[in-house]
């Protein structure tokens, strides 16, 4: 398969050097700086820190119970998902549920299959 080069995206000269192009100027420039910094962010590597406002957590819970986590700052969360189960033996049963408590503490619940007898890990995104 061929390497995707800025130039295979978009041909700002070729396109410049017709009628066309000319009266397109800016806006062929603009896309031709568009797909670069796109490209390039995607050769790069994006990260959700990248591109939301958020925290990735690494916690442990125990089977169906309401753990307080601790969180960076004191933004409140507007959603918190998780990312992955770490011990490959278990998954969620049911979606993680999480909330705020009478303090203001966030809450979060996991429900295992199967039912492990040990606290597990996740790997959580808290966004803000």
């Amino acid at each position: 398969m061929a390497k995707i080069t800025i130039q295979r995206i978009f041909e700002s000269t070729k396109a410049l050097s017709t009628e066309a192009g000319q009266s397109l100027a800016d806006f062929i420039n603009f896309s031709a700086q568009f797909a670069e910094i796109t490209l390039r962010a995607l050769r790069n590597g994006l990260t959700y820190a990248d591109n939301m406002d958020c925290e990735i957590k690494t916690i442990e819970l125990a089977d169906n119970t309401l753990t307080t986590i601790a969180l960076s700052g004191t933004r409140r969360p507007t959603e918190i998902r998780v990312r992955r189960v770490l011990n490959p033996v278990y998954v969620l049963s049911q979606p993680l549920a999480w909330g705020f408590t009478s303090t203001g503490k966030v809450y979060v619940q996991a429900k295992f299959l199967p039912a492990p007898t040990t606290p597990q890990q996740l790997e959580i995104i808290v966004l803000y």
